[in-house]
């Protein structure tokens, strides 16, 4: 039962947090939307601010899943870097309130756990990258930089289309964004 409430916890955050923002939304708030008692809050997650990182770090858990599937898949260059772009565009499509909570950024409290839970996903793709720049395949790209490269316009496009300031298909996304990245990331 606890893990039950433990998430009708989370999805009620999600609920409240996506109309009234972190700051706005009130411990009542999730409380009214969970059918959780105030100490059932409070002794899962500590306060809200402890809600909305235990949300942010599961968002961002659900996310990274697949992506490090991929990469510990270890396949070539131009065929990873088309499915993580692929991938981050379908995981928005299909999770918009999840991804509308992620891009807007880490709340508070969350950095030591945040660097702990990248800290996998950073190692796996720098191991992949490594593997394939040795290959050719790939060129070097400066460590800070890389992610930027790959997601970076798929990242933007997932804003515009969860605003709804584009109408452009996400599979046409899909094609354009990943062949972009592609372009930018393969070896001359």
């Amino acid at each position: 039962m606890s893990d039950n409430r433990r998430q009708a916890i989370l999805d009620a955050a999600l609920r409240a947090f996506s109309e009234k923002g972190v700051a706005a939304a009130t411990v009542d708030d999730l409380r009214r939307l969970s059918g959780a008692s105030v100490g059932s809050i409070y002794h899962h997650f500590g306060d809200k601010e402890g809600v909305a990182a235990a949300l942010y770090l599961e968002c961002l858990r659900d996310y990274q899943r697949d992506y490090l599937a991929i990469v510990r898949g270890r396949p070539e260059a131009e065929r990873g870097v088309r499915a993580i772009v692929r991938h981050h565009l379908r995981w928005v499509a299909a999770n918009p309130e999840l991804a509308r909570f992620l891009l807007a950024g880490a709340p508070p409290g969350v950095a030591e756990r945040l660097e702990e839970a990248n800290r996998e996903l950073f190692t796996a793709t720098a191991e992949w990258v490594d593997a394939e720049v040795a290959a050719g395949r790939m060129k070097r790209i400066p460590g800070g930089l890389f992610y930027a490269v790959l997601i970076g316009p798929a990242h933007e496009f997932s804003r515009r289309w969860l605003a709804g300031g584009t109408h452009t298909p996400m599979r046409t996304a899909e094609r354009v964004l990943s062949r972009a990245a592609w372009d930018s990331l393969r070896a001359a």
